[in-house]
């Protein structure tokens, strides 16, 4: 069964190049990635078993990146990627509970701890009613699809992450200073409520 955000990305890719394309490229990547399943090693950290989990998950778009680039080049593959991320990154954070009418930035901090733990290490440098300020160790969605052979895919995660961490809640302000996907050594994340 394909998840909400890849049915959404199907969508796009029908969308962009049509449906006979589409399928010609969707099942035998849908087919491929059904092969291949990622696994820790025994003696590994968890970090890696959540990373071999995610993986698994974009093992498909990985797929569908090659295909598509095979066909019609990495310009044009990279337009309609970075369409089907945006459309389907936004499914994948309805994942990420929104905070209710009385809620502030501490039960902010507990929703990402729970939905980022499956992507990212992360130490929470400050956390108080009015800042909760993060450093990223390890990306585990960067690492995945650079194992995948799909790094530029990261990029356009983070971007989704950026505009929705954006628009979260009127009263949080989000900013971002440092990426691993851009190079850097770690991800610095400051939320402000204010």
């Amino acid at each position: 069964m394909l998840t909400s955000e890849y049915l959404e990305g199907f969508r796009v890719i029908r969308r962009r190049i049509g449906f006979w394309a589409a399928l010609r490229m969707g099942v035998p990547a849908f087919f491929r990635a059904l092969t291949v399943r990622h696994k820790a090693g025994g003696a590994s950290d968890p970090a890696e078993a959540t990373k071999a989990g995610l993986k698994n998950r974009f093992q498909l778009l990985a797929e569908l990146y090659r295909k598509l680039q095979g066909r019609y080049g990495k310009a044009r593959t990279d337009e309609i990627m970075r369409d089907v991320l945006r459309e389907g990154g936004y499914v994948y954070f309805r994942g990420f509970r929104r905070l209710g009418p009385s809620e502030g930035l501490r039960d902010f901090a507990g929703i990402y701890r729970a939905f980022e733990r499956n992507n990212i290490v992360f130490d929470v440098i400050e956390e108080t009613d009015e800042r909760f300020e993060i450093q990223v160790r390890r990306c585990l969605v960067f690492e995945a699809f650079n194992e995948l052979g799909a790094p530029a895919l990261t990029q356009w995660m983070c971007e989704i992450a950026f505009h929705y961490f954006s628009r979260y809640h009127p009263r949080m302000t989000y900013e971002k200073d440092r990426m691993i996907a851009r190079g850097d050594a770690g991800c610095h994340e400051v939320f402000s409520w204010g």
